[in-house]
């Protein structure tokens, strides 16, 4: 039987065309999986995030929210709803219907945000900013309490209010030595008393959680300030340097004077040898 011209022989190596390799599939099933935990990731921390946010401030004025129901207005209420006042002490919001737990929710977070205002505009003027320092001496005079409470407000002074300026700056600090840096954040700006230096107080972060870190008093000629906003300097911190520019102002001036000062010292005693 003659053969037939237009039918094609495949070979061995057809089915292994058309069906992947193992190494092949696993490299797939690798950048697919990557690929959907960078979207999935993100979006999970930041629900995570919000809904810690929402809930801070939800019951920092959800007692307001419980005292109203408990009212004679809030009482008319719940025999509306059909709501038994002890299941409601009891068990809170959840006692209520999810459309009343959502609406009630944003109500005490708006209560929050109200609140918050008003304390702020109270003082900002002269009868609430003696009644803040009456407050303020009062507290001051637990001595434990005293010491919590005037470094938290002065970290948040530094991240939230007029300092919050100094915290936007971005440089490299030498360490863990002199020939290594380091990212840091600049937080503040102050003198040698005895020589009259500028000197530069700077925060380094840690990884994985850069709230906590190193606090180090450097020389104004040893550090080496970033055009980096405080978002970049971030990245580059959590993903390891994987986020980096690609290039670096890596030596101060005088550093690398030393370098070719020795560099020049090495290569003439390497000619006289």
């Amino acid at each position: 039987m003659r053969a037939n011209p237009d039918r094609k022989e495949h070979g061995p190596g057809f089915r292994h065309a058309l069906w992947p390799t193992k190494g092949r599939l696993r490299a797939i099933l690798r950048a697919r999986i990557t690929a959907g935990l960078i979207i999935v990731l993100p979006v999970w921390v930041t629900v995570l995030l919000v809904t810690f946010v929402f809930r801070l401030m939800r019951d920092a004025s959800l007692w307001v929210v419980e005292g109203l129901l408990s009212g004679a207005a809030g009482r008319f209420l719940l025999d509306r709803w059909s709501i038994d006042p002890m299941e409601l002490r009891a068990r809170g919001l959840e006692a209520l219907p999810v459309g009343l737990q959502w609406g009630l929710s944003l109500f005490a977070v708006l209560l929050t945000v109200g609140l918050l205002y008003t304390i702020g505009a109270i003082s900002t003027n002269f009868l609430g900013r003696r009644l803040v320092r009456t407050a303020e001496s009062v507290v001051h005079r637990v001595p434990f309490v005293k010491t919590v409470h005037s470094a938290c407000k002065q970290v948040l002074e530094t991240l939230m209010g007029e300092g919050a300026q100094n915290f936007q700056r971005v440089c490299l600090v030498p360490f863990p030595n002199e020939r290594l840096r380091s990212v840091a954040f600049v937080t503040r700006i102050c003198k040698d008393r005895v020589t009259g230096e500028e000197l530069l107080n700077v925060f380094l972060a840690t990884v994985p959680n850069p709230t906590t870190g190193f606090v180090f008093v450097v020389r104004r000629a040893d550090v080496i300030e970033l055009d980096w906003s405080v978002e970049d300097a971030v990245k580059v911190v959590m993903s390891g340097g994987v986020l980096s520019p690609e290039s670096y102002p890596f030596s101060t001036p005088t550093l690398g004077a030393e370098v070719v000062k020795d560099a020049s010292l090495n290569s003439a005693a390497v000619q006289e040898a």
